[in-house]
């Protein structure tokens, strides 16, 4: 038989969710704005951690484009939009990223 856990726990689990789901939704922000309407949905923000932004593309032709040509424009313009925090390196992944 499995211990129960204590809310305690419970809670401090839900809130650093949220409070990663939120610090991912300035970037997911600035990444739509940067990216524009044709672009942007077929980009998911996937993490942050270290000032490393990690991005999950869903077209192949989009990903060699992003990652081989705009990736420090893309990240300059993002710092130029985020007040709190900066990007200091963007990673881009092919992945279905399941909201296209």
């Amino acid at each position: 038989m499995v211990d129960p856990e204590r809310v305690s726990d419970l809670l401090k689990g839900i809130i650093r969710d949220v409070k990663a789901e939120s610090s991912r939704s300035d970037l997911a922000s600035a990444l739509e704005q940067v990216l524009g309407s044709d672009q942007s949905p077929h980009c998911k923000v996937t993490g942050f951690r270290g000032g490393k932004l990690t991005v999950e593309v869903d077209s192949s032709p989009l990903f060699a484009e992003l990652s081989g040509f705009r990736r420090d424009e893309i990240r300059e313009r993002m710092n130029e939009l985020l007040t709190k925090k900066k990007v200091a390196q963007i990673t881009f992944r092919m992945g279905g990223t399941g909201h296209v």
